[in-house]
C-alpha cells in the first residue's frame, strides 16, 4: 500500500503547489498591469496636450496629426482598462499592437536598438499579461 500513498502524496504536493502557483501569477499580473498602466497614461499625456515634441516625433515618422490624438487617447483607455480585470486581456492586446507599431517605426526610421528598447520591453510585457489573462473561449489553458 505504500506506493499508493507516495501517488496520493504526490498529487497532494501539486494540488498544493496549484493555488500557490495561481496566486503568484496573480500578484504579477497585477504588478505588470499597473507598472504598464503608469507606463502608458505618462506616456498619452504629451499626445492629448499636443506636446511639440510629440507633434514632431510623428510628424517625423510621416503619421498625419489626427494620429497623434487617436495613439494617446488608445494609450491612456488603455491604461485605464490594465487596471479592470475583465478588460485586462483586450486592453493588454490593443496595447500591443500600439507597440508592434511603434517598434516598426522605430525601425524604420532607422533608430538604434537603445531607442527602440523600451518599447520592445513593453510589447514583450503586454503579449505576456495578454497571454496569462486570455479568456478560456479564446484559447484554452493547459
Amino acid at each position: 500500500m505504500q506506493p499508493n500513498s507516495s501517488v496520493n502524496q504526490a498529487s497532494t504536493d501539486v494540488s498544493s503547489a496549484g493555488p500557490a502557483r495561481g496566486k503568484a501569477l496573480r500578484i504579477a499580473q497585477w504588478i505588470v498591469s499597473i507598472l504598464l498602466a503608469a507606463e502608458f497614461a505618462f506616456a498619452s499625456k504629451p499626445k492629448l496636450i499636443g506636446d511639440e515634441q510629440a507633434v514632431q516625433g510623428f510628424q517625423k515618422a510621416g503619421f498625419p496629426s489626427w494620429f497623434l490624438l487617436f495613439i494617446g487617447v488608445a494609450e491612456l483607455a488603455g491604461a485605464v482598462g490594465l487596471l479592470i480585470p475583465k478588460l485586462r486581456f483586450w486592453a493588454a492586446t490593443g496595447l500591443s499592437l500600439i507597440m508592434i507599431g511603434a517598434v516598426v517605426t522605430h525601425a524604420r526610421n532607422g533608430d538604434a536598438i537603445g531607442q527602440m528598447a523600451p518599447a520592445l520591453i513593453s510589447l514583450l510585457l503586454l503579449l505576456w499579461l495578454a497571454w496569462t489573462t486570455r479568456p478560456a473561449r479564446l484559447l484554452p489553458r493547459a
